[in-house]
């Protein structure tokens, strides 16, 4: 693989600000397609900032890491896409394939997140949640142990712009009454503490409002408010704190300790997303 050094190309690390402006292109939602750039954006999250091995993350992203000790890896970006594919685990009544999932060597499945985005139709809400909750349960009943995340976006949707049932929001910007109810529902099934909690229920959930302008995207910064479980800012940092509590300390060794990295390229460092109030940095 060719590697990227800081006198060659800049490390192109997916953001979420890039991530989101698919939410409002033209990609397919049947395909899928408007929502890759956001799983790409989170197993570069989690290589970057989480400190997990590249070969660890599927989708994979374009770092390799070279052993240094056990806690320290020297990180890499490789100009060659990888096989950049989801995972299909063994869940306790069937097969699922994960968004974005760590896959520790020895351990197994150990962390996952569920990307999804809703962008009409936000009277069927309930339905989605009917599937997170068949998903999460589904993996838990094999893997107790596994740090599952649930991250949806729903768009931004005014009462002033379109009819009242296929909108999220009054015309001042308030959230109407079914998008309340979803919020709440999320709070409940948010913060599986330890590996008896209920299976049903996720590690951490985020929620994030986008609105379109034109072609371009952004976040609402309004609602959830900051004071809200689910609120972004806390998703990652809940996922972090569980998978060090299950897997990272009883190991012997640090096998399993999340790494801090040495980055041959200093761009590759951030802070990325600042703009979106979500800023986040590489793990040095």
């Amino acid at each position: 693989m060719n590697r990227i050094s800081p006198s060659n190309a800049p490390t192109r690390v997916a953001t979420l600000d890039v991530g989101i402006q698919a939410l409002c292109g033209v990609a397919s939602t049947q395909s899928q397609a408007h929502i890759k750039p956001v799983h790409n954006h989170l197993s570069h999250r989690l290589v970057l900032e989480g400190g997990f091995p590249p070969e660890w993350v599927h989708p994979k992203p374009p770092y390799e890491a070279k052993h240094k000790t056990n806690f320290e890896h020297e990180l890499e970006y490789v100009t060659e896409r990888p096989h950049a594919s989801e995972v299909r685990i063994l869940g306790g009544i069937k097969a699922k394939n994960l968004d974005v999932t760590v896959l520790h060597p020895s351990i197994g499945p150990v962390l996952g997140i569920s990307a999804k985005s809703t962008g009409n139709a936000f009277r069927n809400l309930t339905n989605r949640m009917e599937e997170a909750l068949g998903d999460c349960a589904n993996v838990h009943m094999m893997y107790p142990g596994f740090v599952f995340g649930f991250l949806h976006f729903i768009k931004f949707a005014s009462t002033s712009d379109i009819d009242r049932a296929d909108a999220t929001f009054d015309a001042a910007g308030n959230p109407l009454p079914h998008l309340l109810r979803y919020h709440n529902v999320l709070v409940s099934l948010s913060g599986r503490a330890t590996i008896t909690d209920p299976a049903m229920r996720y590690e951490s959930v985020g929620l994030i409002v986008y609105e379109c302008k034109g072609r371009k995207t952004q976040v609402y910064p309004h609602y959830p408010p900051s004071s809200s479980p689910v609120h972004y800012s806390r998703f990652f940092g809940q996922l972090y704190q569980l998978y060090d509590l299950r897997f990272s300390y009883p190991f012997p060794q640090g096998q399993a300790a999340r790494k801090t990295w040495t980055v041959t390229n200093f761009e590759a460092s951030g802070p990325f997303d600042v703009a979106l109030a979500f800023g986040w940095s590489a793990r040095l």
